[in-house]
């Protein structure tokens, strides 16, 4: 039986994030916690390892419980704030980013990277355990930090999620438990993967190699069709609003169906 393997959520949207036993559906169909706050400029554009290298080097540790946050440098406590204190934590980001940024706070929705797919992203362990074979100085955790997909499925074949999509059909819907998700589309990726997660260094060729392998193994369930590029993993879905309240927990089977059968 297919099961809900692992579950993370990455409470400061372009930080690390933190490993669950259980999560909770927002009202905007999104994970609790998940992209929560976000880190902007004076303009309101969002910061990020594309556009400030500095940001590799931040090392958050949550307690989502207490609502709390402390950086870590050198194995040292460095400071620990509540989440809702935005404006110590903006100063802090500001001195440690080297320009003024400021935090915001999106509780119900986040701030996804797909405005039309809010809710948890979702990959086969197997494809990420797949994925590092391609780079043998890297390890499935370094994939995983890499990637940051929210939820992990298994036991399946490597690439599984890519089977819910049919060129000129709707998505396959996903049933974890009680609460069904609905593919949108598969994840295109950005330049974040190829740098390593703590420092910002480039991998290189990570590129080259990533898309040359994506493409030589996809599984014959996959439709080319519906892929305009191979710089893609995992996929982008929603969670629809009545769903909200609902919990998503370690252990809970998972299925896939045609929405159109569905009662």
């Amino acid at each position: 039986m297919i099961e809900l393997s692992k579950i993370f959520v990455y409470p400061i949207k372009a930080l690390p994030g933190v490993q669950l036993k259980n999560v909770t559906i927002t009202e905007g169909g999104a994970l609790s916690n998940d992209r929560r706050w976000g880190l902007v400029d004076s303009q309101g554009r969002m910061i990020n390892g594309k556009n400030n290298r500095r940001i590799f080097l931040l090392n958050p540790v949550y307690d989502l419980t207490s609502e709390t946050v402390r950086f870590v440098h050198k194995n040292e406590v460095e400071q620990v704030f509540e989440l809702a204190d935005t404006a110590g934590l903006s100063r802090y980001f500001s001195e440690m980013l080297g320009r003024p940024v400021f935090l915001k706070e999106d509780k119900r929705q986040g701030f996804p990277d797909d405005l039309n797919a809010s809710g948890p992203t979702l990959i086969s362990q197997a494809s990420l355990e797949t994925v590092a074979t391609w780079f043998p100085a890297l390890s499935v955790d370094d994939i995983r930090a890499r990637f940051r997909v929210n939820l992990e499925v298994s036991p399946t074949p490597a690439f599984w999620e890519d089977h819910v999509f049919r060129d000129k059909q709707q998505p396959k819907l996903i049933q974890i438990g009680d609460v069904t998700i609905k593919p949108s589309n598969p994840c295109a990726r950005c330049a974040v993967p190829m740098k390593h997660p703590r420092s910002g260094e480039s991998y290189g060729d990570f590129y080259e190699i990533f898309i040359s392998m994506r493409e030589q193994t996809r599984p014959s369930w996959l439709d080319a069709a519906c892929f305009d590029h191979w710089y893609r993993l995992s996929v982008n879905t929603n969670i629809e609003v009545d769903q909200s309240g609902q919990k998503l927990a370690l252990g809970q089977p998972v299925s896939t169906v045609d929405e159109s059968t569905r009662i």
